[in-house]
């Protein structure tokens, strides 16, 4: 799957060095996992709810992680969620969205941009 239009709006600014690798790796192995579950999802473009619905429930439990690991597989997932600007549709009825008000202030965010550079 061609993630790199995806790559191109997710920023990683000021984020130390091995964090921003394992990101992409993790959201490489996403859609390695989507792509491998249905063939014909070939484009980013072309995942929907159901197959990240599919990721959470199956994939992600099937492989046994740590509860942190996947906290950082969701983390990851969140970045290809709203690179592919569907973030404030999905997240509610994934159950991604945040708790509350406050936190530590993110270090990544998507370029709202559609140019991809």
């Amino acid at each position: 799957m061609n993630l790199k239009p995806v790559m191109a709006r997710i920023k990683f600014n000021d984020m130390k060095a091995p964090h921003p690798e394992r990101h992409r790796n993790r959201i490489r192995k996403i859609a390695d996992a989507v792509e491998e579950r249905f063939p014909k999802i070939n484009r980013s473009e072309k995942i929907k709810l159901k197959h990240i619905q599919w990721f959470l429930s199956h994939w992600l439990e099937a492989q046994g992680y740590s509860p942190t690991t996947r906290a950082d597989y969701i983390s990851s997932l969140k970045l290809l969620i709203e690179a592919l600007e569907r973030s404030s549709n999905w997240q509610g009825l994934l159950g991604l969205k945040p708790k509350g008000a406050g936190g530590r202030p993110r270090k990544s965010r998507v370029v709202k941009s559609k140019k991809y550079y």
